[in-house]
């Protein structure tokens, strides 16, 4: 389906520039250049997978961050009412899955429910596996509030809650090192009263919405503001702190609150006409557990983002949020190493797996994958030789953890779509002292190992550049932003 084809040397490698049109979008010339090593070391096998894949890699002019992060939904009834930055827009899963009846969608990865949630409004049959319990709580909100929710019973519980969480006090939180501090004691009683009422509502669709509620406003009446992986914080705290945050007055919880709760009550006759039809099954739990119990063959169509390599570490994130729902500091650490690796403190998880696995060969076949993948090893070689000089050396056991994982998940996901089935993934390439890890090409790898045929990887037209730090060492060399588009042949 291409249009033109202009291949030329640069650097001895081939560079290509390509118009096409692909599935009714046009698609801009762009120019692929090599695997470059900032510090000189091996590039082969990353050039090698590089040129076994580039003929379906596509600069889409219609991916934007907006479509491929939580900015697209930053207005979105239902979706507005938690910023969880980590997720994708709705607009991009209706782009990705047609509408149609008994579809089942999966998302291995599901945060607050963004695939599933529309789905269900597109007529599809929904599964989300998430391990974070505040984006089950999110997802199972925005559900209950699609379906039939009793408004007149909302509307009662909610004023009685906002009028009982600022009269009286409440005990206090039991918080962790993290989040000592994190707010005024007048905020942390009306908190507590919040939940001591929530408690005591039978009906679970009215607890979910309303806890929710209490839950995103954390950040706002806190002193404390999420920057990437770590939670800044505002001096009047009473920590040292660099560098310095300034929140200003903050406002109070029956404030927050009442705002809140005024638009979910706005959003939710929206939201049943948009999205009602079934409340879609939400898993609480790892994909490296979960996904085994599912059927081979089951699931027609994956929409998915999994946690990036990148470092970020969602348990310290979302400290506020998980606190309130009763996590304490060991569990925090216990979710922390449960999590996908994508962190220099998680260790490695192939012992568990196995003893998971069993008998089964899946396992095995996925640790093959990545202990054989060319091009991971070379990145994994290189950074062993600079060891000495990395800022920290887990980096290297990150990156080895984090494809040993994907490669398990990437296996599942081809023993459970269907013949004729899709995967579609957002996530991001990263760069780690110079060296391009190809998270696109590598996972594509493992995806045709198990099954499917990639068939493109859309990238944004603009990538992401590398940290500062190494951006002054190295300099800034943008590292793609993709879509992969995976599918399983049928017959």
């Amino acid at each position: 389906m291409r249009d033109g084809l202009l291949q030329q040397q640069e650097f001895g490698f081939d560079q290509i520039e390509r118009d096409v049109r692909l599935d009714g979008s046009l698609q801009r010339a762009f120019p692929l250049t090599a695997v470059l090593s900032s510090n000189g070391k091996k590039t082969q096998e990353r050039n090698d997978l590089f040129r076994r894949f580039c003929d379906r890699m596509f600069v889409d002019v219609g991916l934007n961050r907006k479509l491929v992060s939580y900015q697209g939904n930053k207005h979105e009834p239902g979706f507005r009412w938690f910023k969880y930055k980590e997720g994708f827009s709705r607009s991009l899963v209706r782009t990705l899955l047609p509408q149609q009846q008994g579809t089942h969608v999966l998302d291995p990865f599901s945060g607050v429910g963004t695939t599933v949630v529309a789905a269900t409004g597109l007529g599809h049959v929904g599964t989300g596996i998430e391990i974070m319990p505040v984006g089950n709580l999110a997802a199972m909100a925005v559900a209950y509030a699609s379906n039939g929710i009793d408004m007149g019973c909302l509307e009662k519980q909610a004023k009685a809650l906002v009028q009982y969480s600022v009269h009286g006090t409440g005990n206090r939180m039991e918080q962790m090192p993290i989040t000592q501090g994190a707010y005024p004691r007048k905020t942390e009683s009306a908190l507590m009263r919040a939940q001591m009422f929530i408690s005591k509502i039978d009906d679970p669709a009215i607890a979910t919405v309303l806890t929710l509620a209490c839950v995103s406003i954390l950040e706002d009446v806190s002193y404390t503001r999420k920057d990437g992986q770590f939670l800044r914080w505002d001096p009047q705290s009473g920590r040292v702190v660099s560098p310095k945050l300034d929140k200003g007055p903050l406002p109070t919880v029956r404030e927050a609150l009442g705002k809140r709760i005024s638009e979910i009550i706005a959003d939710i006759p929206i939201l049943e006409r948009t999205y009602a039809g079934h409340i879609p099954t939400l898993v609480n739990g790892s994909s490296l557990n979960e996904l085994k119990k599912l059927q081979a063959n089951s699931v027609d169509a994956v929409v998915t983002s999994p946690p990036y390599a990148n470092r970020y570490d969602y348990t310290r994130t979302y400290a506020l949020e998980l606190e309130y729902l009763g996590y304490g500091h060991e569990q925090l650490k216990a979710l922390r190493q449960s999590l996908l690796s994508a962190t220099v403190e998680n260790g490695s998880k192939r012992t568990s797996i196995e003893k998971d696995y069993g008998e089964d060969s899946l396992a095995r076949e996925a640790f093959r994958m990545a202990d054989e993948q060319p091009a991971l090893q070379e990145i994994l070689d290189n950074l062993t030789e600079q060891a000495h000089e990395l800022s920290n050396r887990n980096v290297i056991r990150l990156v080895k953890n984090y494809f040993t994982e994907m490669a398990v998940v990437v296996r599942e996901l081809g023993r459970v779509v269907r013949p004729g089935g899709s995967v579609f993934m957002v996530n991001d390439n990263v760069r780690y002292h110079g060296e391009e890890v190809p998270v696109d090409l590598i996972l594509s790898d493992f995806a045709e190992q198990s099954g499917f045929r990639c068939q493109t990887i859309r990238m944004l037209e603009r990538g992401k550049g590398n940290s500062s730090q190494q951006m002054g060492r190295f300099g800034r060399h943008e590292i793609r932003k993709c879509v992969y588009h995976w599918e399983k042949p049928d017959g």
